[in-house]
């Protein structure tokens, strides 16, 4: 019994601190930066286990088109640190992750 109450644990832990969303590009293929470094090429995925109220700087650059910033935050409930910290204080900082996926609209020059 103690076993399965330490494997739950875990895996709230493990499930509950990471967040993860998509970043995507109109039109796809742009170079991401996150906060002044590269991170890949659209569409991709950004993973994290940021705090609460997190927010992360994009740069998008692409050929032919303006450089567009914008940000993704933390900001939609996650379900596994809302449980776990109904156990524990410290995964509520943890209680929000970011939306399934952001979406850039980039001008062509």
């Amino acid at each position: 019994m103690k076993k399965l109450i330490a494997l739950t644990i875990a895996i709230f832990f493990l499930f509950g601190c990471s967040s993860s969303t998509v970043i995507k590009s109109n039109p796809p293929g742009a170079k991401v930066y996150l906060d002044g470094q590269f991170k890949c090429e659209t569409p991709c995925t950004h993973k994290d286990t940021a705090a609460v109220g997190t927010t992360r700087t994009i740069i998008l650059k692409k050929e032919g088109y303006k450089d567009t910033t914008g940000q993704i935050k933390r900001e939609e409930l996650s379900v596994p640190a809302l449980i776990g910290g109904t156990f524990f204080l410290f995964p509520f900082i943890w209680i929000l992750g970011y939306p399934p996926e952001h979406t850039f609209e980039m001008e062509k020059i």
